[in-house]
């Protein structure tokens, strides 16, 4: 079928094409009779624009790029699932790139994303990812973090209320009896130092002191597979230093995930042994044994008030702009049985 141009539907409905283009657009400058009156040939005709020649005349592409570590991570696919929502809301395109926690990848990303001429890029930071990757990515191109935000860098910044969740976290563990809580975390991540700091506080509030050997550092930005391998080869000696039961929180969602199957295989059990809870937000939570405490965080809601501020951005893209906004959303705490009595 021949495709209508806007020029054929202009001779049609006897209007200028200038006309017919403003009554598309909802401009304020057209009756509302006369927008009826296209709106109708419109949807008649089936016509759609031309998006090449939009494109060309708005100098944008009407294309927003997301990056994120791991699409197959429940977490961050809901970050991309919010981002799509809140594209299709604004009739945006969304396109998505990971980075597989490797710093070469992440980089060749933006250079794709780029060289695409999209508007915007939404960026969950690998693991290793520098300030100085992220201050040059912010002079290329308009650019807003989402989740991994721990950098000094000028623009917009969603995350959660880390501190928070992992204060109220510890301190259930402590509720629970357990004085010696140890935290995994994945080194130089964006999202350790607040939950290191509410796991700090929590413990400075029931006066237990600080243990630094407490906090496993594992490598993040290897294959999720020797993550685990390592992983276990870690738990399984320092578990040894325990004689009594003791709280673990997981500073992620995969860490905490793998951290109960660890356990299981090594023969501890949950929650008599250890206690376990982490932020997590897997959907398969309620059906893992035993079922997971975590702290649930707003993934979808991130990634829908990305695309919102990166479209502040790229509306403001031609002019000075150094009031940027750092969004902490809150966490939920869903207790279930791995911390239970």
């Amino acid at each position: 079928m021949k495709n209508i141009t806007l020029k054929e539907l202009a001779k049609q409905l006897n209007l200028s094409i200038s006309t017919v283009s403003k009554a598309i657009n909802d401009s304020h400058e057209i009756s509302n009779e006369t927008k009826q009156k296209v709106k109708e040939l419109v949807n008649e005709l089936n016509y759609r624009p031309n998006i090449v020649a939009k494109n060309l005349k708005t100098g944008r592409s009407n294309t927003l790029g997301l990056i994120i570590p791991f699409i197959t991570n429940p977490f961050q696919t809901q970050i991309l699932e919010g981002a799509q929502q809140a594209a299709v809301d604004h009739n945006l395109n969304l396109i998505f790139m990971q980075s597989s926690e490797n710093t070469k990848l992440e980089e060749e990303a933006v250079n794709s994303m780029v060289q695409q001429n999209i508007d915007g890029i939404i960026i969950s930071a690998s693991a290793n990812t520098n300030e100085q990757f992220l201050h040059k990515m912010i002079k290329q191109i308009p650019t807003v973090l989402v989740d991994r935000i721990d950098f000094d860098v000028p623009t917009h910044r969603i995350g959660v209320n880390s501190e928070k969740g992992a204060f109220l976290a510890t301190q259930h563990l402590i509720e629970k009896g357990r004085k010696e809580i140890v935290a995994i975390t994945g080194k130089n991540i964006g999202v350790n130092q607040k939950r290191l700091s509410g796991y700090k506080k929590a413990l400075l509030a029931n006066y237990i002191e600080y243990n630094p050997a407490n906090v496993i550092n594992v490598e993040y930005g290897q294959h999720t597979k020797d993550m685990v391998k390592n992983l276990s080869i870690i738990l399984e000696r320092k578990m040894k230093d325990y004689k009594n039961p003791i709280g673990i929180l997981g500073i992620t969602d995969t860490l905490t995930v793998n951290t109960l199957g660890i356990l299981a295989k090594l023969g501890y059990r949950v929650p008599e042994d250890v206690s376990v809870i982490g932020f997590a937000n897997t959907e398969y939570a309620e059906s893992l044994n035993p079922s997971l405490s975590s702290i649930f965080q707003p993934a979808n809601a991130m990634g829908y008030q990305a695309v919102e501020k990166l479209l502040e951005l790229i509306n403001h893209k031609n002019s000075d702009m150094d009031d940027f906004d750092t969004l902490y959303l809150e966490t939920e705490l869903i207790l279930r049985n791995s911390t239970s009595d």
